[in-house]
């Protein structure tokens, strides 16, 4: 197995087994503002870097708020110069599934089909250096989907 592969399955079983230790579903509101402060303080200025940048090369970005299909949540619309998608979107959005405590799910959409691409059991758990990789990633994919 690869060291970084090894790593990151360390860091995930790590997560689980707090997460089961903890055993306790957060409070719905408070769980709300700690998604509304992340999505302010950290995600929108982190979509507003990538939006600047494909802006400048041309192409009309946007951020999106509740506009995702699952609600609160902030999405950055990438706007592709050419593109023949619809829904060009790296997101972020709390989700809400009978049987499951509230998630952050971190998530892309190319053209449709959407594709989710990690999910957060605490908006503390998310760091910049994450957001900013997941943005990347996104960002990358879905202009590779476009490409001719």
């Amino acid at each position: 197995m690869k060291e970084q592969n090894r790593l990151r399955l360390e860091r995930l079983t790590a997560r689980y087994a707090r997460r089961i230790a903890e055993g306790r579903t957060p409070d719905e509101a408070d769980f709300l503002r700690s998604f509304a402060s992340l999505r302010d303080d950290m995600l929108r200025p982190k979509m507003e870097e990538f939006a600047a940048e494909l802006r400048r090369a041309g192409h009309e970005a946007e951020i999106l708020l509740d506009q995702g299909h699952d609600t609160p949540s902030i999405e950055l619309a990438l706007g592709l110069r050419g593109a023949a998608g619809s829904r060009n979107v790296v997101g972020f959005c709390v989700i809400r599934w009978k049987g499951y405590p509230l998630q952050i799910l971190a998530y892309l959409e190319v053209n449709p089909p959407p594709f989710d691409l990690e999910r957060f059991a605490d908006a503390r758990a998310i760091e910049a250096p994450r957001v900013e990789q997941i943005l990347m990633d996104g960002v990358e994919h879905i202009i590779m989907c476009n490409a001719p």
